[in-house]
């Protein structure tokens, strides 16, 4: 018996996840800032208050990922960080610049989510969602 490699749950989710960022970035690439960046951005926003460490619970982002974006964003302007008062933890909060950016953003990011749901079908997409959120915490 041969393993199938095709059929694997890691190297298909990778592909993917590639595949809707690549679709996802196109649309913010002029606006110097990725599909990670924004949904660090929303978080942020939903967030407000919650250390890196929550952030990166929350959201599933790699603590390492998290930092070096939150870095850019910051030297972005977008985003400001302190203290947690707590431990050496950090807060980040969003800025006007960055509050006013993810508003501007928000219609590609609803054009690009309304494609993915054209591509796959309303029921697909729900569906892939659902299994998503349920294998994030596997």
């Amino acid at each position: 018996m041969t393993d199938d490699f095709s059929q694997c749950m890691v190297g298909n989710s990778r592909m993917a996840a590639r595949a809707i960022t690549r679709r996802y970035d196109a649309y913010l690439r002029p606006f110097g800032v990725s599909a990670t960046q924004l949904s660090l951005l929303g978080g942020l926003r939903e967030l407000a208050g919650a250390t890196v460490s929550e952030i990166a619970d929350d959201r599933g982002f790699d603590r390492t990922t998290l930092t070096r974006n939150l870095d850019r964003l910051e030297a972005m302007g977008l985003v400001v960080s302190g203290h947690a008062g707590r431990g050496n933890g950090r807060i980040a909060s969003i800025t006007l610049k960055g509050d006013t950016l993810i508003e501007q953003l928000l219609p590609l990011w609803r054009k690009a989510q309304a494609e993915m749901k054209t591509e796959l079908s309303r029921e697909t997409f729900d569906l892939s969602l659902k299994v998503l959120k349920r294998l994030a915490k596997v």
